[in-house]
């Protein structure tokens, strides 16, 4: 009867250890099409989903989640990623120079949309198809844009009080 009880008690608590531990963060990369035959531009394949065909990125994204002002999901069942100003010059620079190439949006490793560049994106947003992104996704992604705007906020007075020290 006493092994039973340590072995349950142990698995409580290995439950609300494994519970405790941090989650890894949500990556939401976009990247372009690789040109053919541009030298020295590293590139990696992927597979799209519709059609299904295999083309080379560019290894380095144009935007990431460090970018993101805010995800939100619409009525009909869409995603609005919403990048900030910096976010949403370098998506516009990115569909400017690429037009007619694909843009690959990435999620946790998963290509979840790859429309064909024909337009500016001016507005620092996209619109992603339903279930690209899940709500735990969605929610943790925007749990982490407030915590560190709150982080940024608590360290505001700190540097303005240094500022202050040095001026004297």
């Amino acid at each position: 009867m006493q092994i039973f009880r340590r072995i349950v008690l142990g698995s409580i608590g290995l439950l609300f250890w494994i519970g405790a531990t941090p989650k890894p963060p949500v990556l939401i990369r976009v990247h372009l099409q690789a040109t053919e035959g541009a030298k020295g531009m590293i590139s990696v394949p992927v597979t799209l989903f519709s059609p299904s065909e295999t083309i080379a990125i560019q290894n380095v994204p144009e935007v990431s989640e460090k970018e993101i002002q805010s995800i939100s999901r619409r009525e009909d069942g869409t995603v609005l990623v919403q990048f900030n100003d910096f976010g949403a010059t370098k998506l516009e620079v990115a569909t400017s120079t690429g037009r007619g190439s694909i843009l690959v949006v990435i999620v946790n490793g998963r290509v979840v949309y790859a429309p064909r560049i024909d337009t500016v994106i001016t507005k620092g947003c996209l619109l992603l198809p339903p279930g690209s992104i899940t709500p735990e996704e969605e929610a943790q992604v925007n749990g982490d844009m407030r915590k560190e705007k709150e982080q940024r906020l608590k360290d505001l007075p700190r540097k303005k009080e240094q500022a202050e020290g040095m001026g004297n």
